[in-house]
């Protein structure tokens, strides 16, 4: 982290404008993930629906399961969880198989449990647990521009990457359903963000608070998110020795890393240890294997090797159903984004650095963040794991905002109409288009023989209209950033503007760049 002086920490603030533009993103992405929690049928093979739902059953009698407690037999008070018991194809698969995962989401489920026994409505557990996992991802969507901001200081990259992840139909179907994977990304997102504003703003109070309380929920909803505490509390005592390296220094970042990380240790360190005495390893990982007699997928460096294994995954988190005429989207997303990279590299490479600033710590750490949590999945699969697309969704951050920042650049050098402007339609039509794309998908999932069956009693008209909200959400969006505004001017940090205003000089705020 760079040595800065208390003015240079000015906080930069997002357009209000802009802001709203992506709440409402993310308000779309909700209305998806809502369709299919309020109508799909309870999943118990490919989405672990029931194991998930069992834990939930056993918290509520005051047991904390293992992956060897049957999933419940009360047909009375479960009968949809009891029902899919006979839909699994050995006896493994009858058990609270996820009971390896910390119990955040399962204690945050809770309330629905009491109420569906409380009005003898079943559908109300399964309904509410999926609606939490939808907020989780609504709220990754959201993060992912929040931290595209971050590190690209461009209001235009923010939006659009914000509407590739709300575009991501892993993200947006798997959000309804009854998973941790939507809080823990969520959490481990906020951790990520919380930390890269204090890269780049400093150390305070609030920030540093923030850290502790998103990285407890982070490694308190899934295992991945330790590896993110771990991260973020290195990160945070490199900057600050960087900093300073007075006694007093190393003093502040050695409390400060540790604050970072012991609080989230403290509160949830308990269940891993549980984990470790009763499996051998702090996931469970082995015991799993072996409770369902997997094999090894080849080594690691085999599995690392295998292109085609991480073409497949890319495109699965846009295309994770068998829809094969979809993936051109993906691919084409990607293709634009590398040509923009280049550019970029080339630009950068002829006439120096561009004017666009941007936070190199930010940067740094999403993606040693992704290095890690790919290794981990690596590993994972090589042990005889399944390459299952959701494991990739702690990666949305750096992925999304790689992909909008090369997108934006084909856009910079387009010689049409000014550079602002054309930045604001390019993102507004950008998204336009996945937005489309992720309804088209969204028509196909659930019209298709995947879908499996309707919830019991559930509404699919209330439900369109929820979809219907969503879908002018995401209009209003939209033409918030396409709408001609010259007042979407960011206050910048102190040190990134010209030397002349930081002696004093007069004239207007410089804007923040598109």
């Amino acid at each position: 982290m760079p040595h800065v002086t208390q003015a240079d920490r000015a906080e930069v603030r997002l357009p209000g404008r802009l802001l709203a533009a992506m709440v409402l993103v993310a308000i779309f992405a909700l209305s998806l993930s809502s369709y299919v929690a309020l109508t799909r049928a309870l999943q118990y093979q490919t989405r672990d629906e029931g194991p998930n739902a069992g834990y939930a059953v056993e918290l509520a009698s005051g047991r904390l399961p293992t992956i060897d407690t049957p999933v419940t037999t009360d047909a009375q008070r479960y009968p949809l969880v009891v029902e899919g018991l006979g839909t699994m194809v050995d006896e493994p698969h009858r058990d609270i198989w996820t009971a390896n995962h910390p119990p955040l989401f399962y204690v945050m489920s809770l309330p629905f449990v009491a109420a569906a026994d409380a009005l003898d409505a079943p559908q109300v557990m399964i309904v509410g647990m999926r609606l939490i996992n939808a907020v989780g991802s609504a709220l990754c969507v959201l993060l992912v521009g929040l931290i595209a901001f971050e590190v690209t200081r461009r209001s235009t990259v923010a939006f659009l990457a914000t509407g590739i992840s709300a575009s991501c139909a892993v993200l947006v179907t798997a959000g309804g359903h009854i998973a941790n994977d939507g809080v823990a990304v969520a959490a481990s997102s906020l951790t990520l963000l919380a930390t890269i504003r204090i890269l780049n703003r400093g150390l305070s109070p609030r920030r540093l608070t923030l850290v502790a309380l998103a990285g407890t929920a982070a490694a308190g909803a899934k295992a991945p998110g330790v590896l993110t505490v771990v991260l973020c509390g290195a990160a945070i005592a490199v900057a600050l020795l960087a900093e300073d390296r007075s006694r007093r220094g190393v003093v502040r970042a050695l409390a400060a890393s540790a604050v970072a990380t012991g609080v989230p240790g403290l509160a949830t360190g308990w269940f891993y240890v549980r984990n470790i005495v009763l499996y051998g390893d702090p996931t469970a990982t082995g015991a799993l294997l072996d409770k369902f007699d997997r094999q090894p997928n080849g080594t690691w460096w085999q599995v690392l090797t295998d292109g085609s294994l991480w073409v497949d995954w890319y495109e699965r988190l846009w295309v994770p159903l068998v829809a094969e005429g979809y993936v051109v989207v993906a691919d084409l997303l990607a293709v634009v984004a590398v040509i923009g990279l280049l550019v970029l590299v080339v630009r950068r490479g002829g006439t120096g650095p561009t004017d666009h600033p941007s936070s190199r710590p930010g940067w740094l750490l999403l993606a040693v963040h992704a290095a890690v949590v790919l290794a981990n999945l690596v590993g994972f699969v090589a042990a005889g794991g399944n390459p299952n697309d959701r494991y990739l969704l702690p990666l949305m951050p750096l992925l999304a905002t790689v992909l909008a920042v090369g997108v934006m650049a084909v856009v910079d050098v387009i010689p049409v109409g000014s550079r602002e402007s054309r930045a604001d339609l390019a993102a507004a039509a950008t998204t336009l288009a996945l937005g489309v794309y992720a309804l088209l998908i969204f028509r196909w999932f659930v019209g298709s023989a995947t879908y499996a069956g309707r919830l019991p009693n559930s509404d699919a008209r209330g439900a369109e209209l929820v979809v219907a909200v969503g879908v002018v959400c995401g209009v209003v969006a939209v033409c918030l950033v396409a709408w001609p505004a010259r007042t979407y001017a960011a206050r910048q940090p102190f040190r990134d503007q010209p030397a002349r205003r930081r002696q004093g000089a007069g004239g207007p705020a410089r804007r923040a760049p598109r």
